[in-house]
């Protein structure tokens, strides 16, 4: 029922005028490789993408999350889908679908989980909002829920050759972890395929992100 409110949620706001491409995507293009990479105190999440059709990728996921009982990380394989696409004029929207499986290992324990998600996002230029909600269901230590908004806002209209800028603001929430919600304003920049990114919470944990594609 969460996903379906989400899904309906992000429906509608594509009458809203957001849109562009400066998110590292679960599927970029036919042909590309890429390596996306998410860190913060209580959590690191790490993908590497080939995608094989314009609108398929496939995925190794490598997770470390920090919970009160201790540290759980998730070795797995993932297929990413393209579900939907919007090109308007200046803005672009995407739906995006994924699922997986893999190996954890908790308190000097080993097994399985399997993972699924959705992302959606929305951009033009100057302004982007992405939504994005997991789960992990493991065999064993406690279930994994994760639920991130963004909003942004680029302070000039980079050409391809420029540097590009946002200021962002991300929420998260993820209840099974040492850091259950988190607000962290950041700061993006990109240049062609490369992406990069700084910031820190309300609550003073670090974030650095760093994305490419060839």
């Amino acid at each position: 029922m969460l996903m379906l409110r989400i899904t309906v949620v992000f429906l509608i706001s594509l009458v809203i005028p957001f849109g562009s491409i400066c998110y590292a995507h679960p599927v970029p293009y036919k042909g590309a490789v890429g390596a996306m990479t998410w860190n913060q105190s209580f959590m690191s999440d790490n993908w590497l993408t080939y995608s094989f059709r314009s609108n398929m990728a496939a995925a190794g996921r490598f997770m470390r999350m920090v919970m009160p009982d201790g540290e759980f990380r998730y070795n797995g394989a993932q297929l990413d889908y393209l579900a939907y696409r919007s090109n308007g004029v200046g803005h672009q929207a995407n739906l995006y679908l994924y699922a997986g499986a893999g190996a954890v290992h908790f308190q000097n324990n080993t097994g399985g989980a399997a993972f699924y998600g959705l992302e959606a996002d929305i951009e033009d230029r100057k302004r982007f909002a992405m939504l994005k909600v997991e789960q992990m269901n493991s065999s064993l230590g406690p279930d994994f829920s994760h639920v991130e908004g963004r909003l942004g806002i680029a302070p000039y209209e980079a050409e391809y050759n420029e540097i590009a800028s946002w200021f962002m603001v991300q929420a998260q929430w993820h209840p099974s972890l040492v850091r259950k919600f988190a607000v962290t304003p950041l700061a993006r920049f990109f240049y062609k395929s490369a992406l990069w990114e700084v910031g820190v919470s309300t609550d003073g944990d670090w974030m650095l992100n760093f994305m490419f594609h060839l």
